[in-house]
């Protein structure tokens, strides 16, 4: 893939103050910053992967919002009691089965939870609510929740008090694959301006329960497993790229759609998973395409951070501003 030098938005008009971070320390230090200055220290050699946009404060909000994206790993974010945040949105299936294999990311989350053996038997009996109420079927669609669109709010709480696990007091789920599997080959269902729809209703709702700090991973990246080793599909590295790209221009879309409405949240931190990034570039050390793949990094790098400078502006990403690249992704094809 080649980089989009081309992508070109301009801070004075859109209200958007974007910089490359390194090691940046804000005066009042919330948990998603101490975790992306964390891990740009923990990981130098990703530094391209980091980046930072702060969105002004509006007549519902007197702070601004500062939004983060970073190579991390969305364990620690749950895990250490410093980086843990109010919130999180999490990619779920279609039909809401808490326990199932997929998607994977879910369980990051739940088998946590399942450790709170009263804060499980909670989000049980709130998904048993949530069923009860329509589904996407009257849509045409199979299952509870539209891919993309449709979400599910839990609180994470046993009884009237909020849980001292490893994992935040509030969760939004979106669905992201069927429950046996086999969404990724539907890509239809994982344009931008579906998935920009499930991003800002869980905002919305997770901004309205007061939550202050929300992470999140990239939702509905992954590749098919099925043609995992066939370079001319989705084993391809450059496939890979779009899909993460893909991904990332829908959560920002749906943040940009979110924020004039904002009251509370204050951070928001978008979590690209460093193995996945490190896996894609990854060569034996001293290799002689070493450099190559370093390049093809720094690259793909400059491509994330000007989707996700001109999602956060509100304009949507096409294969003209990756220079001709990812077209069957971004038109669901």
């Amino acid at each position: 893939m080649r980089s989009t030098s081309g992508i070109g938005v301009s801070a004075f008009l859109v209200g958007i103050s974007l910089a490359a971070m390194a090691g940046v320390t804000f005066a009042q230090q919330g948990s998603i910053a101490a975790m992306f200055n964390d891990d740009q220290q923990r990981a130098p050699s990703l530094a391209p992967s980091f980046a930072t946009a702060e969105v002004p404060a509006t007549s519902t909000a007197s702070v601004p919002l500062r939004v983060y994206l970073s190579a991390g790993d969305l364990e620690r974010a749950f895990d250490r009691s410093e980086f843990r945040p109010d919130a999180t949105i999490i990619p779920t299936n279609t039909e809401l089965e808490m326990t199932a294999a997929d998607p994977a990311t879910q369980r990051v989350l739940i088998s946590r939870v399942q450790k709170q053996p009263n804060v499980m038997r909670e989000l049980e009996s709130q998904v048993a609510t949530r069923r009860k109420q329509s589904s996407a079927q009257t849509s045409g669609e199979p299952g509870l929740l539209r891919i993309g669109i449709d979400t599910f709010v839990a609180r994470l709480a046993a009884g009237s008090a909020p849980s001292q696990g490893a994992f935040p007091k509030a969760a939004c789920f979106v669905a992201t694959d069927f429950a046996k599997g086999g969404a990724v080959d539907r890509r239809e269902l994982f344009l931008q301006d579906r998935m920009r729809q499930g991003i800002a209703a869980c905002l919305d709702a997770l901004d309205a329960a007061g939550a202050r700090s929300l992470v999140l991973p990239l939702l509905g990246a992954a590749s098919s497993t099925t043609q995992n080793n066939d370079v001319q599909f989705e084993g391809q590295r450059a496939l890979k790229e779009c899909r993460l790209l893909n991904s990332t221009a829908g959560i920002v879309l749906g943040i940009h759609d979110f924020a004039a409405r904002r009251r509370n949240l204050r951070e928001i931190g978008i979590v690209q998973w460093d193995r996945e990034v490190t896996g894609m570039f990854r060569v034996e050390p001293g290799s002689r395409v070493e450099k190559t793949a370093q390049t093809a990094y720094r690259a793909y790098a400059k491509q994330v951070s000007d989707v996700f400078r001109k999602g956060l502006a509100g304009q949507k990403i096409t294969s003209t501003d990756l220079q001709g690249n990812c077209g069957t992704i971004l038109n669901g094809k």
